[in-house]
């Protein structure tokens, strides 16, 4: 039996995958997105590096 959070979490995991893919990226690019929004990325909870935060200022 697989658990809600389980299956969430892989959920979101392929979302990831899938939008790396339609941005055109191959493989190895793709992996390295993915990889870079992971929830191991991120140590602090609800927290956004201020790297990726000015990514979104506009």
């Amino acid at each position: 039996t697989v658990t809600l959070s389980a299956s969430l979490s892989w959920e979101h995991r392929v979302v990831r995958w899938m939008e790396a893919y339609r941005d055109g990226l191959g493989a190895k690019d793709a992996q390295l997105r993915v990889r870079q929004f992971s929830s191991r990325h991120y140590t602090s909870h609800r927290r956004v590096p201020e790297t990726l935060a000015r990514q979104f200022d506009v």
